[in-house]
């Protein structure tokens, strides 16, 4: 297991490397913020009624591919609630709800987004130990890698971002930061995240008795009693109401929820799964880096659902792509040409006249209002799917 000073040197150096990211991810989205059109800001804060600065984050945050516009406004909404709830309300002026928006988005999308990734990523060699766990067969040295991989990244890892979202978040419980991250881990919403956690810190608490257990059938030596005391403790600090969680506890208990790689063996220990799904990270699927990608994967997703379900999946997925296309400079007519172009390249659409379809495109538009234009550009869209995809498919 490491020594303390090492834990400590590797907290250090995650903290300063999560500093330097904020401070980018800020500058980010402070300048980005900018260029969101006024016209999708001002209809996601009168449909979501949130601020129109709260908006313009949640734009930039669901542009990102993060999250849903509803899921992030929620998000900032929690917390504007939460810091009423302790006296600390954000003045309701622009200037300070921005900057409000500006900061917590740069936690939501932090948390949600790149910290996630990296986790999961950094997890899977826990996961490989931990595979075959159990009473019989757990062996003293293989005991003390998992406990030495689990405490590099709790304590490493995670415990330095929690604490950093403490200071930042004021008047946070520990309850708080586990809700917020373990919202991010598990995909689970709310309601489902906090009816579990008392079952995850008895699942927790019993993974760490399974290996103090192995460990008291190995002779004496300093590594063996320092790994039992550092068990004796975390089993402790685990028994505390969440309210009361020490930063440490809270890093092993979020590590508990990471979702573990599928590997369809039938020997995975009951004391790690804890009904967890696994995530996009561990699905054997390309990575997918243009906006045409998640287009093409949303309307084979598309395909699955019938009348109305589908129909409201797919302008939803086709707004997205959309308003990203508009982002990167894109007019509305060729916003639309280019979903065309790469519909017909990926589905192999024969039998389609490009520009004859294009040309009809471009009259519809521009005979349009021009504040009707983006949604009849995605209907568009969407009404070409459904006649040359999904009749192709169901030929």
């Amino acid at each position: 297991m490491l020594p303390e000073t090492d834990i400590q040197k590797l907290a250090v150096e995650s903290r300063q490397k999560l500093i330097q990211e904020f401070a980018e991810t800020y500058a980010n989205l402070r300048e980005r913020v900018k260029r969101v059109p006024d016209s999708d800001a001002r209809k996601v804060s009168e449909e979501l009624s949130c601020p129109l600065e709260v908006a313009m984050i949640a734009y930039l945050i669901n542009m990102d591919g993060i999250m849903t516009l509803r899921t992030a406004v929620g998000l900032f909404a929690t917390e504007l609630v939460r810091r009423a709830s302790v006296g600390e309300d954000v003045p309701n002026l622009p200037g300070n709800v921005m900057e409000f928006a500006l900061v917590e988005g740069r936690w939501i999308s932090h948390i949600h987004g790149r910290f996630v990734r990296q986790l999961e990523i950094k997890v899977r060699s826990l996961s490989n130990l931990e595979d075959v766990v159990d009473d019989e067969t757990l062996e003293v040295e293989k005991a003390l890698t998992i406990i030495a991989e689990r405490v590099k990244l709790a304590e490493t890892v995670i415990s330095p971002i929690v604490e950093e979202w403490r200071k930042e978040h004021v008047k946070s419980t520990s309850a708080d930061a586990i809700t917020a991250f373990g919202l991010a881990i598990t995909k689970w919403n709310r309601s489902t995240l906090n009816g579990k956690f008392k079952q995850i810190q008895k699942r927790n608490q019993a993974h760490f008795r399974l290996l103090r257990h192995a460990l008291t059938q190995a002779s004496d030596s300093f590594t063996i009693d320092a790994s039992i005391d550092r068990l004796d403790t975390l089993i402790a600090e685990l028994e505390q109401p969440l309210d009361s969680l020490t930063p440490r506890a809270i890093s092993h208990l979020l590590l508990h929820l990471v979702p573990r790689p599928q590997t369809g063996r039938g020997d995975r220990s009951p004391y790690i799964e804890i009904g967890v799904g696994s995530t996009r990270g561990n699905k054997a699927e390309p990575d997918m880096t243009s906006p045409f990608d998640f287009l093409e994967r949303d309307i084979k997703l598309g395909n699955r659902r019938k009348g109305d379900d589908r129909r409201e999946f797919l302008l939803e997925r086709i707004a997205r792509v959309f308003r990203v296309l508009k982002y990167q400079g894109n007019d509305i007519p060729e916003c639309v040409s280019n979903c065309y172009s790469e519909i017909i390249t990926r589905f192999n659409l024969q039998d389609v006249s490009f520009e004859d379809i294009i040309a009809v495109a471009r009259e519809k538009i521009n005979e349009a209002y021009i504040t009707d234009r983006d949604n009849l550009a995605i209907n568009l869209i969407h009404d070409f799917v459904n006649v040359y995809v999904y009749s192709e498919v169901s030929n």
